[in-house]
């Protein structure tokens, strides 16, 4: 089997050629789409296109809505365009939780499931939803389109990475809140991700696909298994979480204790065999 990856140089591209070749022994090849003489490359020897390239979720606000919508839809569309027409049989393309636009909830939560509503709140998930819509018209039974739409990701060298203020936050205090713990957050580590990507390669799958590790954990849950990787002795208190419950409201408090996750049901269709690293030992190969 032989595998185009859209978008070079990417952590998420970069870590599934990897995982793809080695115990697949997939044949896996990159391609920057960058320049425009990716439109001569010939798409007609692989048998399935990743498609990671992208402008992800950005806090610069030079950032306008017409460089979202030219490099997350319309490029995105016109590879997909391409890959039909030189025959490829499946386009997988890399989406984001960010198209439900849902927020971190206290006090148990904000869990997506089957029923919550598409509505992105900012240029990123909006543009990454428009190319959904835009892909799933091009879905046919000689061209399977998969869409994932991960959490937040990580692993040993992921940029961005949500855990890295987790991990700072924990090397310099010696006690945390104890409270909240019925919030939960999606992770997915990056192992698990290319194997789910592995398994949907070889179903050929048509659909959209919610992969997480486990069920989600809150954030003591986190701050724990990251002590615990980092060999850090930390305190719980209970009455330190009652003075957190009193300023709940606050964005603050939101943002570190918050939950939002995918319902179980929705993360484990149509597989439920694909996390090979549980999460303490993810954040042990992610602080290392």
């Amino acid at each position: 089997m032989r595998v185009l990856i859209t978008g070079k140089g990417s952590y998420v591209g970069g870590n599934l050629k990897k995982w793809l070749e080695n115990p697949g022994g997939i044949i896996v090849d990159e391609l920057d789409l960058i320049d425009a003489k990716w439109k001569e490359y010939d798409f007609t020897q692989y048998d399935a296109v990743i498609h990671v390239a992208a402008i992800v979720h950005k806090k610069h606000k030079k950032i306008t809505w017409e460089a979202y919508r030219r490099v997350n839809i319309d490029l995105t569309v016109e590879v997909a365009r391409k890959a039909k027409e030189n025959q490829v049989k499946h386009f997988i393309f890399f989406s984001t939780m960010a198209v439900y636009g849902q927020n971190k909830k206290l006090p148990y939560g904000n869990v997506i499931d089957d029923n919550t509503p598409l509505n992105p709140k900012n240029y990123y998930g909006r543009s990454k939803l428009e190319a959904e819509k835009k892909l799933k018209k091009l879905n046919s039974k000689d061209f399977i389109i998969s869409i994932v739409r991960p959490p937040n990701i990580y692993g040993y060298g992921c940029p961005g990475n949500y855990m890295n203020h987790f991990i700072k936050m924990v090397k310099i205090l010696p006690v945390f809140p104890k409270v909240y713990e019925e919030s939960k957050q999606s992770f997915l580590y990056i192992d698990n991700l290319c194997k789910y990507i592995e398994i949907l390669i070889s179903d050929r799958r048509a659909g959209v696909f919610h992969p997480q590790d486990g069920t989600g954990f809150s954030t003591c849950q986190l701050v724990s298994e990251i002590a615990n990787a980092i060999g850090k002795k930390i305190y719980f208190s209970a009455p330190l979480g009652t003075v957190a419950r009193v300023f709940s409201e606050f964005e603050i408090v939101i943002k570190i204790f918050g939950g939002l996750s995918y319902n179980p049901v929705l993360s484990e269709y149509p597989y439920e065999n694909y996390t090979i690293v549980d999460f303490s030992s993810g954040i042990k190969k992610t602080v290392v």
